[in-house]
Parts: C-alpha cells; sequence; structure tokens
C-alpha cells in the first residue's frame, strides 16, 4: 500500500508541483515576515531580541529592557500563531482537496480566514495539538535531557579526571538514549495523524471528539505511518540543502493526505456517536461554500 500510494503521489504532483510549490513559499513567507517584524521591533525600540535573551548567562528579569523584550516577542509569537494555524491548517485542507480533485484552487490555503469560527477551530485544533504533543514529549525526552545535563555537569564542575571521563561517558549514554527515544517519540504521536483529516472533512466534529477518533482508529495503523516517514528519510537528509524541500514536502504532504483519504472511507463515524460520512461531506461542502 505504501508504496502504492507514493506512485499516486508521484502523478498528482506531476501536474500540481506549481501549485504545491506556491503553497510553501506562503507558509514560508509569513514566517520570513514575522522573523523580520521581530527584527525590526528589536532594532527599532532598541531591544532584545530572542536569541540575545538565551544568549545571557543570567537573565535579569526585573530589568525594564527585558520586561519590554519579553513582552514584544511574546505578542509577535503570539500574532504568528494566530496566523500560523489557520495557515498550516489550510495547506492540508489543500492537499487533501488536490488528492481527489486536480483542479483544487490555490486559494483553498486561506479556507479558514474565511469566518471567526473557521479560525477559531484552527486554532483550537493547533492549541490541542500543541498541548499534546508537548506533554508525551516532554514525558519521554526527560530522562535523556536529565542524563544529558548530570553529564554536563560532571564534565565541566570539577578538574578530576574520574568525573571529567564520567561526564563524557553520561554524556554518550544520554545521546544513545535520545536517538532510541526520538523515533519512540514519532511513533507514539501518529497517534493524532488523522485528527486535522477529520477536522478539515468533518466540519460537523468537534475538534476533541477528532483527537478522540484518531487515538482509537490509528491504534492499529501507526506503524504503516512510521514506516512512510522512515521511506522518506533520505529526503528529508537532502533537504539540508534547502533546494530539494521543494519537492520532498509536497510529496510526504500528498501521501499523507490520501493514507488519510483511504482511512476515513473506511471508518463507521456513527460508532463514535457521529452523523454518517455522507451527511456531514454535504455539510463540509456547504460550509465551503459559505
Amino acid at each position: 500500500m505504501r508504496q502504492s500510494i507514493k506512485r499516486d503521489s508521484k502523478k498528482i504532483l506531476r501536474h500540481q508541483i506549481g501549485k504545491a510549490m506556491a503553497v510553501l513559499f506562503m507558509v514560508v513567507s509569513v514566517l520570513m515576515f514575522f522573523t523580520l517584524v521581530e527584527h525590526i521591533c528589536a532594532q527599532t525600540l532598541n531591544i532584545w531580541g530572542l536569541s540575545d535573551l538565551f544568549a545571557l548567562e543570567e537573565v535579569p528579569f526585573d530589568a525594564p529592557v527585558v520586561i519590554l523584550s519579553a513582552s514584544v516577542i511574546l505578542a509577535i509569537w503570539l500574532l504568528r500563531g494566530l496566523v500560523l494555524a489557520p495557515l498550516y491548517l489550510g495547506q492540508h485542507r489543500w492537499y487533501w482537496n488536490v488528492a481527489l480533485d486536480p483542479d483544487a484552487p490555490v486559494w483553498d490555503v486561506f479556507h479558514y480566514f474565511g469566518s471567526l469560527r473557521r479560525m477559531g477551530r484552527s486554532i483550537w485544533y493547533a492549541l490541542n495539538l500543541i498541548a499534546r504533543s508537548a506533554f508525551y514529549s516532554v514525558c519521554m525526552l526527560a530522562p535523556s535531557a536529565g542524563l544529558l545535563w548530570a553529564g554536563y555537569y560532571f564534565y565541566i564542575s570539577t578538574d578530576s579526571t574520574l568525573f571529567t571521563a564520567l561526564g563524557a561517558v553520561v554524556i554518550i549514554l544520554s545521546l544513545l538514549l535520545m536517538a532510541l527515544t526520538v523515533p519512540l517519540l514519532v511513533y507514539f504521536l501518529t497517534r493524532y495523524f488523522l485528527a486535522k483529516y477529520i477536522v478539515i472533512s468533518r466540519s460537523d466534529i468537534p475538534v476533541r471528539k477528532a483527537f478522540h477518533i484518531s487515538v482509537k482508529e490509528m491504534a492499529s495503523r501507526r506503524g504503516e505511518l512510521f514506516f512512510l516517514y522512515l521511506s522518506f528519510l533520505p529526503w528529508a537528509l537532502l533537504s539540508l540543502l534547502v533546494i530539494p524541500i521543494l519537492y520532498f514536502f509536497p510529496h510526504l504532504s500528498t501521501s499523507t493526505a490520501l493514507y488519510a483519504h483511504c482511512w476515513l472511507r473506511e471508518l463507521d463515524f456513527t460508532a463514535y456517536g457521529c452523523p454518517a460520512q455522507r451527511a456531514a461531506q454535504g455539510a463540509a461542502q456547504r460550509e465551503g461554500g459559505a
């Protein structure tokens, strides 16, 4: 199934790669815009940027410049989130639509800016995803992070050769543990994969219910999705050269949208107390045309 999905993704992108790149450039442009705004504010108001604050060995939290810097940075990041949340869901909506309709318009990316209800739904989805992912990330990465901190502390805090060697060993062990934990974390977080596609395709299903359905339905499918991600690892490494990302991200997004179509087509929503699929699709179409 994985190879078939990837072949279909390539066929779709033969005719849609220009639109896919345009969608990617929209998101990157927004990120660059807010980075530029943060830099301009730092220069104009003579305050510290986020990198400057992190570079300080000890942050004087009671200093007026620190309070002003933190306030401006927080305001910019909140505004960035308010824009990126609808845009993130909008780009996946476009990939969802283009998987079935090659004529899907690029302006589908801005679908969630169409009303306060849509925008609020996209932001609520983003908050749920971030909170759930952050919680499990902290739980799973805390042991290796704690070991890394302890090893670094031993490594630099004494002139003893024994403690320095012990610190180096602990650092190596913590990095090995982290290398094992990160793939497990990715595998675990695939439980939320279907949530965004349920939010996109079923406007009648609440966001939290979408996450609940995704967790249940992905229980037996996480391995398939994880191996799809692994198959894209060479492309991900090539993307460090920047240019390959123009094909890697659209290819991955189209492939995952095709997977979601296959799995949601088989899903019995009535088992979760939701209306039947066909009725919900009509509701989604009415919302899209509104």
